[in-house]
């Protein structure tokens, strides 16, 4: 007997999980928000599975799930006025290795605030081509964009996010770019 949709979609958790968890954190910097999110993400996985073409890979599709209830998240608050702009280091599961840009929680801090403060297309694909360390071709295939539009989009984000730093020459910022 073959492999059941359940099991399939609990292996893509165990896969998974803290990549769709880091991506959604970056988003939305709100750690109860996000780990609600993150579980959206694997039930639309589930009850989306029958349509799921193998088209990209797996980690492309759940992203590109998250993606759209990050948007929806997002325009919720901003309907509501709510603007959450800080996120704890400590939230942040990760082999991803922050100390490789920045050098200390403050820092940290504050480009995180400064990411949050972006536009969300621009939140977007800092943090999937600078965090999430997606190609730019993952990107553009999770935002369904094509990949010149997510490099001017990416060139443009971190322009902004220049503009926001108050330390001269923008020092941590040039590390992301």
């Amino acid at each position: 007997m073959g492999t059941t949709k359940k099991q399939i979609v609990m292996e893509w958790y165990d896969l998974y999980y803290q990549d769709v968890y880091r991506f959604i954190l970056f988003m939305i910097g709100e750690q109860q928000c996000c780990e609600d999110l993150v579980h959206d993400t694997f039930v639309r996985a589930y009850s989306a599975y029958d349509r799921f073409d193998h088209q990209s890979n797996v980690k492309t599709w759940l992203f590109s799930i998250a993606k759209h209830l990050v948007l929806d998240e997002i325009r919720k608050r901003q309907r509501r006025r709510l603007f959450l702009t800080s996120a704890l280091v400590r939230d942040i599961p990760s082999s991803f290795d922050l100390e490789k840009y920045v050098e200390n929680r403050d820092l940290v801090i504050n480009l995180l605030n400064r990411i949050q403060r972006l536009k969300p297309h621009y939140r977007l694909v800092v943090t999937l081509l600078k965090i999430e360390e997606c190609t730019t071709k993952e990107a553009a295939d999770i935002l369904n964009w094509s990949e010149v539009k997510v490099r001017k989009t990416l060139s443009r984000a971190l322009r902004s996010l220049r503009k926001m730093d108050i330390r001269p020459g923008g020092e941590q910022i040039e590390r992301l770019s």
